[in-house]
């Protein structure tokens, strides 16, 4: 026979174990008040069974204290339960909320696009999402147990390690920039933060470091910065670059007390080419101008070139001397005036170049550039294309900047003059004609040249200002002298930059109405350079200007590569030889055979010719023997102004019927 009171005190010790179980999920669970409900329902279960075994055993024989003692603690323990079992309730509600949180964070990290790695304290993965596993080419199994690539000495750096667990290991988020290659090679950039993962006691447990690939945003950072460090049309430094490599350069020569030398190189006309012919030509040209320069610069690896932008390079040289740079100069000058073939057309290209030396003229990048410069624009107004830097030049440079800024003061308050040089008719020895030169008589400069203010007003663009002015008052002076009975032809010179400015012709035709003169007594000469720029603009100006009247003249003829294939396609009806041949024929069998080559080509194209820069006697008789058609130079007159000319002019002719080197009035060089 089952002996109940074993079973009833059985049960008794189950639900002891209850309460002793359901106080054990207290610290698993951290939900201390449900558990701790549940304990006490069952504890109170547990009395109340005690209560009954004694009452049946008659250890308690009072009925009421029996009756009363078991339904109080039957009411608690229903109570303790309903309020337990509301409390459990929600402690299932809570879990299951942070189940799904839990798993959503799980999908979010499984399928974000950053790459996701948790290790443990002592750098040993856990757990990567699929991203990490394509950022390094692997699969989970490969990685896990593994310490993370950019916690390696390998691929980071011992500072930067250090500073990493440094900063996370007291429990601060480590930001930065890693870089690595994966198993099958490729280089990438990722931005890391790692961040701690804490437990309840605020202990770190565990890393999470998250991974954004930045791979494209690097490159493209890369390429912005090489390209405001580079030029992008010749792909070669620019000016800051240069400046940069300069500041480094300079004290490293300090160290090693050696020499520098930074050359400034400038090509001549080139605005021109880009107004005439547009950018799209000018590009081309100075990417060959670039490679051309840039050969020169690779066979010595103590220079470095640069473009300072426009038609200027720059490049700088180490331990160097100061016949070494000039040397250096002579080649880059060589290269750039080698022919130049572009769109059909031959580029006939000078430079000019300026250098100035370390320590000898400055001692800062910035102030060796500035010297090169002022030497640089000292050669534009000499003879000389290389000109090494000196002090007193930077006197000059004042006065080109000053010069600029005044050119159109100059014209309105008529500082420009006209000087007037006569041109002889060969077959009569009459004087047909006169070239028109313009002087700047400055206020405080005195008697300026215009090889001096010319190509500064080209460069700053003032030229036409001043051939306006020029054209108006040529021709305002010739119509006085036709009412004086004078009846010559008058030559004005214009750039190539003028032929392009639609505005020429229609001034040509309002001066020769306001003038009343015949467009037959008018002469443009442009240089043979300027037909380098030939083009449908070109032409078409060239055209409605011939169509006027006015006669066409090719200047300064013979220096050019471009003239002939063209010549027959203009309006042209002269040419003026160049005078650095006519003035050495007489000592050089090379330049006398040019000026014949040249007379006999102009007459067989039925154009009329003219020699300037006739010196001596016997260049005029030579001339007149190889039937040069008219005469300019020193020897038949220098440049007078207005009163000069005509007297010497009304001296002249009635000198006519002497001879002709007898009767030649003195004039002065001017």
């Amino acid at each position: 026979m089952v002996n109940i009171t074993l079973i009833q005190w059985l049960t008794v010790v189950i639900q002891v174990a209850a309460v002793i179980l359901a106080l054990r999920l207290i610290p698993l669970t951290k939900k201390a008040m449900a558990w701790s409900l549940l304990s006490l329902a069952f504890l109170l279960m547990a009395s109340r069974r005690t209560l009954d075994l004694l009452f049946s055993q008659s250890l308690i024989d009072d009925p009421l204290i029996h009756t009363l003692s078991t339904q109080m603690v039957a009411f608690t323990i229903s109570l303790l339960l309903l309020i337990g079992i509301v409390l459990i309730k929600r402690i299932f509600i809570q879990q299951q909320r942070d189940a799904d949180q839990l798993k959503k964070l799980s999908l979010v990290t499984e399928q974000s696009h950053s790459a996701s790695v948790i290790f443990t304290p002592d750098a040993m993965i856990e757990y990567v999402n699929p991203k990490y596993c394509e950022l390094y080419n692997a699969s989970p199994q490969q990685l896990i147990g593994n310490t993370p690539a950019f916690l390696t000495a390998e691929h980071t750096p011992d500072s930067t390690l250090k500073k990493i667990w440094n900063k996370i290991r007291i429990g601060g988020i480590w930001k930065g920039e890693f870089c690595d290659t994966n198993t099958a090679g490729k280089q990438s950039w990722s931005r890391i933060v790692i961040s701690p993962i804490t437990n309840e006691k605020e202990q770190i447990v565990n890393y999470i470091a998250t991974l954004e690939d930045i791979t494209i945003e690097k490159q493209q950072r890369i390429t912005i910065k090489e390209l405001s460090l580079h030029d992008a049309l010749t792909q070669l430094p620019n000016k800051i670059y240069f400046n940069q490599s300069l500041q480094l350069a300079i004290k490293d020569a300090e160290c090693r007390k050696q020499t520098i030398a930074v050359l400034l190189l400038d090509i001549n006309n080139f605005k021109e080419i880009n107004n005439t012919l547009g950018h799209l030509t000018g590009d081309v040209i100075l990417r060959e101008i670039s490679s051309r320069l840039n050969y020169i610069a690779s066979q010595n690896s103590n220079h470095s070139l640069a473009r300072m932008g426009g038609d200027e390079f720059l490049l700088y040289t180490t331990n160097t001397t100061a016949e070494q740079t000039l040397d250096l100069a002579n080649q880059m000058k060589l290269a750039v005036q080698q022919p130049l073939h572009v769109e059909n057309r031959n580029f006939d290209l000078s430079v000019n170049i300026g250098f100035a030396c370390f320590p000898e003229h400055a001692s800062s990048a910035d102030e060796l550039i500035k010297c090169a410069d002022v030497a640089m624009y000292a050669a534009k107004a000499s003879s000389h294309s290389i000109v090494q830097y000196q002090p007193d030049l930077d006197d000059g440079k004042l006065k080109r900047l000053e010069l600029s800024s005044h050119f159109r003061q100059a014209a309105e308050e008529n500082e420009f003059i006209l000087y007037f040089q006569p041109q002889m008719n060969f077959k009569d020895k009459k004087i047909l004609g006169s070239e028109a030169l313009i002087r700047w008589l400055h206020p405080e400069y005195g008697m300026i040249p215009p090889d001096e203010f010319i190509q500064l007003a080209e460069q700053s663009g003032h030229i036409y200002m001043i051939t306006e002015w020029v054209i108006s008052n040529a021709m305002a002076q010739l119509s006085q002298w036709h009412k004086a009975q004078h009846y010559i032809n008058l030559s004005v010179n214009v750039s190539a930059t003028d032929i392009q400015n639609p505005e020429l012709v229609s001034l040509l035709e309002t001066e020769l109405i306001r003038n009343k003169l015949e467009p037959a007594f008018i002469t443009l000469e442009i240089t043979e350079n300027s037909l380098m720029l030939y083009n449908k603009q070109t032409i078409s100006a060239l055209i409605r200007i011939a169509e006027l009247g006015i006669n066409i003249s090719i200047d300064d003829f013979g220096t050019g590569y471009s003239s002939l294939q063209y010549l027959t396609k203009m309006p042209v009806s002269h040419i003026k030889i160049d005078k650095s041949f006519v003035m050495k024929m007489l000592q050089n069998d090379q330049d006398a055979i040019i000026v014949r080559s040249t007379i006999d080509m102009a007459h067989n194209l039925g154009l009329t010719i003219t020699a300037e820069g006739i010196e001596d006697e016997d260049t005029l008789q030579i001339l007149e023997v190889l039937r040069c058609d008219h005469a300019q130079g020193y020897h038949l007159a220098r440049p007078m102004n207005n009163q000069d000319f005509i007297g010497w002019l009304e001296h002249y002719n009635s000198q006519l019927e002497a001879p002709i080197t007898a009767s030649l009035p003195n004039t002065q060089r001017v």
